[in-house]
């Protein structure tokens, strides 16, 4: 667990939760944050074998601490990292679950979400699941810039960049290779996180960072287009920080 920010260490923190209160995980407002909270929540599970869900306190005991302090700038994290959980997990916790922290029991009222705080979380959960599904559509969509297109304005882009350098780099000389690999890599991820719900399956930061390396720049050999892996990586990195901007929109926070 990390120090609770000085500056949302008010005298109701401590009237709140007392115990507690020099305890807060990192609830980001920004995409690099974010991902670095994530890299330690990695770590702890590897070292201790503990589910990384334990390395911060519950989302569930912040949103409402949030609610009561009145910093709303936790919300958008905590109700993100909230609805990566099922349903059950979320409303019949065990008393080893990471959804109550070491202060609280399943029954105690800091482990419920209000009613309109329900509402919020079953709308965000909806709408991440849905940009889940229309990232990997994106991967093959027509409407959307392919990393195949070897006439695409990043393709010229980094050819006019490199001066003309590394050309079998630059340009993808085998766009209808390329699309039926795109294919295949949509299908194989619609079997992995929609149909399978494997790893990932309610956490759209880490599907698009995953989609973003099925065919990494730094691995690919003599067959495989690394034009198309560089844009691939470049897509990935755009369509993370566009869903962290739209987060709060999943969960209606704006009116909060």
């Amino acid at each position: 667990m990390m120090d609770l920010p000085l500056e949302i260490m008010t005298e109701a923190t401590f009237e709140w939760c007392p115990g507690f209160c020099v305890y807060l995980p990192t609830w980001p407002s920004t995409l690099k944050a974010w991902d670095l909270r994530e890299d330690l929540a990695r770590v702890y599970e590897l070292e201790t074998g503990t589910p990384r869900g334990f390395r911060y306190p519950s989302p569930i005991v912040v949103i409402n601490l949030a609610r009561e302090i009145d910093a709303l700038s936790l919300l958008p994290s905590a109700f993100y990292d909230l609805s990566r959980y099922s349903y059950t997990q979320i409303f019949e916790p065990r008393e080893e679950s990471p959804l109550c922290d070491d202060l609280s029991t399943p029954h105690d009222s800091r482990c419920h979400l209000s009613l309109l705080d329900i509402q919020k979380l079953g709308m965000g959960k909806e709408a991440s699941s849905h940009a889940i599904t229309s990232l990997i559509q994106s991967m093959t969509s027509p409407a959307h810039p392919h990393p195949h297109h070897p006439t695409s304005n990043t393709h010229r882009r980094n050819l006019s960049a490199s001066g003309g350098r590394n050309r079998t780099n630059a340009i993808c000389t085998t766009a209808s290779a390329c699309r039926s690999d795109f294919l295949e890599l949509a299908q194989l991820a619609t079997q992995h996180y929609i149909f399978d719900r494997e790893k990932g399956c309610a956490d759209p930061l880490y599907v698009a960072e995953e989609l973003g390396q099925l065919k990494s720049a730094e691995t690919t050999d003599g067959e495989d287009c690394v034009a198309c892996a560089r844009s691939l990586e470049a897509w990935a990195v755009r369509e993370r920080e566009r869903l962290w901007k739209t987060i709060p929109t999943w969960f209606r926070l704006d009116s909060s």
